[in-house]
């Protein structure tokens, strides 16, 4: 018996941990008018990871994630945050929600999108195995367009170590390639 729990139980906990799915649910709300983009993510529905909202400013963006504290992001440094390690392609979409509530001035190209999104969307979610894809469209008074977005991703430790190492061997590939291809000039 301490022999099972010396050597198998430790590999049990492992195998649980590495195994076990993680639940990360997003929303964001997004108002034209108000030229603001709020967003939060929470671990199974109940924990908070973080939130805030994104605003422009003159040279950037601004993220805001607490009344006091603000991440401001030039737009040149777009580019360069965008080719950073990617942890997309390790999450798993479940559910994913899109309700759009406009007035009559963006009607038109929103429910253009709105068709475009109904026909694309059966594809989408059967190549990736998502359960639920769900599109609204909402018809109000006066002008102004707003978006709400909720989306249910899941994935486990292992896929995001296998990506990590994915991403580590390309890196060093490139460096790889980039030191054969100097030497030989």
């Amino acid at each position: 018996m301490g022999r099972f729990f010396s050597v198998v139980l430790p590999w049990i906990i492992a195998a649980a941990i590495l195994f076990f799915p993680i639940y990360i649910e997003g929303d964001a709300y997004y108002d034209v008018n108000g030229r603001k983009l709020g967003f939060i993510l929470k671990a199974y529905k109940a924990i908070k990871i973080f939130g805030g909202y994104v605003a422009t400013y003159r040279g950037g963006l601004a993220v805001h994630i607490s009344p006091k504290k603000a991440i401001l992001v030039p737009y040149s440094d777009l580019e360069n945050e965008r080719k950073r390690f990617s942890f997309v392609q390790t999450f798993r979409l479940k559910t994913f929600s899109l309700t759009t509530e406009t007035g009559v001035e963006y009607f038109l190209p929103v429910s253009f999108f709105q068709i475009i999104a109904k026909t694309v969307t059966p594809v989408i979610s059967t190549i990736k195995k998502t359960k639920r894809v769900y599109s609204r469209l909402l018809l109000t008074d006066g002008d102004g367009l707003k978006i709400s977005i909720n989306s249910l991703v899941h994935f486990n430790l292992f896929i995001l170590l296998c990506n990590f190492i994915k991403f580590l061997k390309e890196k060093a590939k490139y460096i790889w390639q980039k030191k054969i291809k100097k030497s030989t000039t």
